[in-house]
């Protein structure tokens, strides 16, 4: 028996930001390519949103 080709999977973030940019696509009306070119340069990102409420001082 041959072997199997391998197949190619996207990293898990990659996958996370491609759901999140055609969602953002579909309620602003924009292309999928120009909604992750705005997640791509936006300065705030949600994590960083988490830790400033939470009130964790560095």
């Amino acid at each position: 028996m041959g072997k199997k080709p391998k197949q190619h999977r996207e990293s898990t973030a990659d996958r996370e930001k491609a759901i999140e940019a055609l969602y953002f696509a579909r309620k602003c009306g924009l292309t999928k390519e120009e909604a992750l070119k705005i997640l791509r340069e936006a300065p705030i990102r949600i994590d960083d949103e988490t830790e400033e409420r939470s009130g964790i001082r560095t």
